[in-house]
Parts: structure tokens; C-alpha cells; sequence
């Protein structure tokens, strides 16, 4: 019997990518109203390639880093782009940093299926999120699209310690809960970031796969399967 349900925030719950985009595109307008030594397409590029970087190191990085490093992660991030559009600038860097959270913060908004698959759970079953990034920017994220009331547990990466890969931040997330890892779910989009760790500490695992794309060989394979979050009651908790 499930009694807990957590949902991964980004791209699960919130359109993280589209409030990414049209930051990223805000912030290079604002980096090219301060110096005419970048183009905006320019600027995008070697951004987007500074990010891929980082992603990938995202598996290496120490629990310290994870807590303390990421608002400096972010500066060392845009000062690298514009470094390879031959800006060295670190003031400038750490306002654009700065001016794209806050774009992309503004543009975000929930799915259209997040609110009522969350009312639908909630009057059975515990709902909790667990999600990547640092405290205090994820809990203004569920403060501004509403969510805190609606959750009765968070559990932030890196709050916890735990990289949101690492199967330990969904066995806290379980502990915290009070209940068996066979007892509770977790819902997310990404099968490397959520349904990998949370398959290996032993929870249901739902993959919301709304671009359709094809489960990758060399990760689990997902309990479930949905192309978005309105089968997720009927699906757990047999909610007609």
C-alpha cells in the first residue's frame, strides 16, 4: 500500500525548461545593453556549452559543494561564457547571474495537470516533493507557484547533503516520512534523475514521459509509465 508520494519539482510538476529558455534569453539581451563586445547568439551559445559542462560534473560534485557552491557555481558559470566571447568581466558576470534567476523565477509556472493531480492524491495519501538544487531558491519556487500548502514534506538535495542522484536523498526522503521504501513513490520526468535513485532505495518509481522518448537500456526500467501526471492517482492508489 502506497502511503507517500513524492514528485521531482523541474519539468515534473513546473515547466522548468520553458521559464530556462526565456531567461536565458533575457539575460542575454541584458548582457548585450552592457557591453556591444558579445552578440546575443553568441553569448547563448557559450552559455549553453558552459552548461552542458557543468551538468555533467553535476555526479561529482561533494555535499559541501552541493550546500555552499551553487550561487558561486551559477557566477564562475556566466563569467566562463563570457569569457569565451572574449569578455573578462566578473562584476558583469555576477549580474547577468543574478538577473537570470530572476527572470527565470518570474517566468515559471506549474503544468497544467500538476494542481489537480495534487488535490486528487492529497485527500488520500501524503504528498511530498523531493528536489534538486539549493533550499532557499527551491522553497521560493514552491512558494510562488503555490505548492507549500499543498505538500507535506520537502526534501531538497541540498538541504540534505545528498545529490538528487544519490539513492541516500530518497531514503531520507522515506525515513522522514515514516514508512517503508516499498511504501512510497516517486514521479518524475528524467529516468537517470529520478527513476534510477529512487528505484535503487527501493520505491515505486512513475516516469512522466511527455516528450515520448525511449527508455534508455542502461537505466531501469520504470514500475510505471505515463505521458503526463493525470493517470498518476488511478495508477497508484486506483482512484477512478
Amino acid at each position: 500500500m502506497i502511503k507517500v508520494i513524492f514528485f521531482d519539482l523541474s519539468d515534473t510538476l513546473c515547466d522548468y525548461a520553458a521559464a530556462a529558455a526565456a531567461a536565458l534569453d533575457s539575460a542575454c539581451e541584458y548582457t548585450v545593453n552592457h557591453t556591444d563586445a558579445v552578440t546575443a547568439g553568441g553569448l547563448r551559445e557559450a552559455y549553453l556549452r558552459e552548461l552542458q559542462h557543468a551538468e555533467e560534473e553535476a555526479d561529482r560534485w561533494s555535499a559541501s559543494r552541493l550546500r555552499e557552491g551553487e550561487v558561486e557555481a551559477a557566477h564562475r558559470l556566466w563569467e566562463r561564457a563570457l569569457e569565451n566571447c572574449g569578455v573578462v568581466n566578473p562584476i558583469l558576470a555576477q549580474a547577468v547571474a543574478c538577473h537570470y534567476e530572476l527572470a527565470r523565477m518570474r517566468a515559471l509556472q506549474l503544468l497544467p495537470d500538476a494542481l489537480p493531480t495534487l488535490h486528487a492524491l492529497r485527500e488520500r495519501v501524503r504528498v511530498g516533493v523531493v528536489a534538486e538544487g539549493r533550499a532557499g531558491i527551491v522553497k521560493e519556487e514552491l512558494t510562488l507557484l503555490g505548492l507549500r500548502q499543498l505538500v507535506s514534506a520537502v526534501i531538497i538535495e541540498g538541504e540534505v547533503g545528498y545529490s538528487k542522484r544519490d539513492p541516500q536523498l530518497f531514503l531520507h526522503a522515506v525515513r522522514e516520512a515514516g514508512c517503508e521504501p516499498a511504501q512510497a513513490a516517486h514521479v518524475g520526468d528524467s529516468l537517470a534523475g529520478d527513476v534510477a535513485p529512487a528505484h535503487q532505495a527501493g520505491l515505486v518509481t512513475v516516469w512522466v514521459n511527455r516528450a515520448d522518448e525511449s527508455p534508455q537500456p542502461d537505466l531501469p526500467t520504470p514500475d510505471y509509465t505515463v505521458p503526463d501526471l493525470s493517470a498518476v492517482p488511478q495508477l497508484l492508489l486506483g482512484e477512478a
